[in-house]
């Protein structure tokens, strides 16, 4: 017992007092945690509970939107009134680290989880700030992407997964099922569905294509930014030509990544690229919120992004655990960290959101090993890449949405678009972020 005691005294480093506790809130961990679920809160209750009844600790859990997500918690950062632990975007640890909000989890306590081993490696990037040495938060699930396809449409057109593999062949597919003039039930079926710059998904849906080509967004030592490069404007002219070849309705520029999903199920596009919890809509039935028994529930299929002239990327989010130095209950907080990261629950809460486990091991669970869809994004996990693990990324977002999305109002206006074009706003996009990139 006295190990058990001296060692929960030093697996988070402790830097500083927290905040007295309050009289029968020792036992008491407040979780903040997006809506990650249809029942956010009932679910990860319900995930909780057989730890709270082992260990005796009560975890009260709060729903943040995600779009109230960064503000709600950099503004709790700031003001030291923060629950004990948080789910953190994959992108915001960087930064909320760099505000000195959370607690450092020392290397004991990394190891009493595994070890970094232990967890995918590109969620492992973003524990903390990048080259620090510093980790500020645990991985829980990560969200990777990949095409979507009908194959109904696809024996219509003559086209198989296999013609999915490159840019040429996919682009020739797109070609195939274009002149195909497809039609279900009455109703026309576009090739493609892509969202464009209303959609918060902006960055990551294009940053794929970037890689593929040799692109990149910030330069090795990160003190540039390299998305005025050839191989950058080539990645996004690529993608952006689907839309003037015809593959893509112009009007689904207008459109976000749920709508366009929503087009998907009902049948308007063949394909479309989102991320593992589709595959949970389509297969739930529709008395329980998803497209289960529907044309496209019953004829859907899964490949990875088409391998571009440098090779196969795809965009892996996410989400972490962080410990707030300023909350009352650490301890504890990391206990419900060990929890929510061990095999079981990793498991159980994929098939409850419909994300992936960050906890390697998971994956050999049948849910995912025997499924071909969700071991197809299994893969993508390992051949994804992230962003940059920068305090200044999250400052970074903003301005490259804007730039791409103007790009996007390019093509929906139907104008001459050049490559030339795209480079001018790449320029713009450059010397903007290298503005924030060089202050001091």
């Amino acid at each position: 017992m006295l190990f058990v005691i001296c060692y929960l005294s030093f697996v988070i480093s402790l830097d500083g007092c927290a905040p007295a506790k309050k009289a029968g809130e020792e036992n008491v961990v407040e979780l903040w945690v997006m809506p990650n679920s249809l029942n956010p809160v009932g679910d990860i209750e319900a995930l909780l509970k057989p730890f709270e009844e082992k260990t005796g600790i009560k975890v009260r859990v709060t729903s943040v939107d995600w779009g109230a997500g960064w503000s709600k918690i950099t503004t709790a950062a700031t003001s030291g009134d923060v629950p004990d632990l948080a789910q953190l975007g994959s992108t915001w640890v960087s930064a909320i680290a760099a505000m000195g909000a959370l607690e450092k989890i020392s290397k004991e306590a990394v190891a009493s989880l595994g070890g970094a081993k232990a967890f995918v490696p590109v969620a492992w990037q973003t524990t903390g700030i990048e080259g620090s040495g510093v980790v500020s938060a645990i991985p829980w699930f990560v969200d990777a992407r990949a095409l979507f396809y009908r194959t109904d449409a696809f024996e219509k057109a003559g086209v198989t997964g296999k013609d999915l593999e490159t840019w040429a062949s996919f682009q020739s597919a797109l070609k195939k099922l274009y002149d195909a003039d497809l039609v279900f039930d009455g109703q026309p079926m576009a090739p493609l569905g892509i969202a464009g710059k209303n959609d918060w998904n902006v960055i990551h849906s294009l940053a794929p294509w970037i890689w593929m080509a040799g692109g990149d967004f910030l330069s090795a030592d990160r003190k540039t930014c390299v998305l005025d490069s050839e191989q950058a404007a080539a990645g996004i002219s690529y993608y952006m030509n689907l839309v003037k070849e015809g593959y893509v309705p112009t009007e689904y520029l207008e459109l976000n990544t749920a709508q366009v999903s929503a087009n998907y199920n009902s049948g308007v596009v063949a394909m479309y690229f989102d991320g593992p919890y589709e595959v949970k809509t389509l297969t739930r039935p529709a008395s329980e919120g998803g497209a289960g028994g529907s044309p496209a529930a019953k004829n859907f299929s899964v490949a990875g992004y088409p391998k571009g002239p440098k090779g196969r990327f795809t965009f892996v989010g996410g989400s972490m655990l962080g410990v707030f130095k300023q909350g009352k209950n650490k301890k504890a907080a990391f206990e419900v960290i060990k929890y929510l990261t061990s095999k079981t629950p990793q498991i159980e809460y994929a098939k409850v959101s419909g994300f992936l486990p960050a906890r390697r091991e998971a994956f050999n669970d049948p849910y995912f090993a025997a499924d071909p869809n969700r071991k197809l994004f299994k893969d993508a996990v390992y051949y994804g890449r992230t962003y940059p693990a920068i305090p200044a990324w999250g400052l970074l977002e903003p301005i490259l949405t804007r730039r791409l999305g103007i790009l996007w109002d390019y093509v929906a206006a139907g104008q001459d678009f050049k490559p030339e074009t795209i480079k001018e706003q790449l320029k713009l996009a450059k010397k903007e972020v290298e503005a924030i990139l060089n202050q001091k």
